[in-house]
């Protein structure tokens, strides 16, 4: 019997080093954010696998890539920082 398709796993931490002391992580070391996509640091946004809460899957991290971008948009009308 053949397999019908091949999931391939990655891993579970997050590569979120590069954020470590700038941004709140949780004790595994993904972003901690509010429904916003909002991290601890103001003008930042987080989305996808990083994220705490985010289910783990490509079609979820492309929907709150989009999400996210919608975001800042609206972060920069409400902060007049829109040109």
């Amino acid at each position: 019997m053949t397999p019908g398709a091949v999931f391939i796993f990655i891993g579970l931490l997050p590569n979120t080093d590069f954020v470590k002391g700038i941004v709140e992580l949780d004790r595994y070391g993904f972003v901690v954010t509010n429904p916003n996509l909002e991290p601890s640091l103001p003008r930042v946004f987080a989305a996808g696998d990083c994220r705490v809460g985010s289910t783990k899957q490509i079609a979820s991290a492309v929907g709150e890539g989009a999400t996210a971008a919608l975001m800042v948009r609206e972060y920069l009308e409400r902060t007049g920082e829109m040109a």
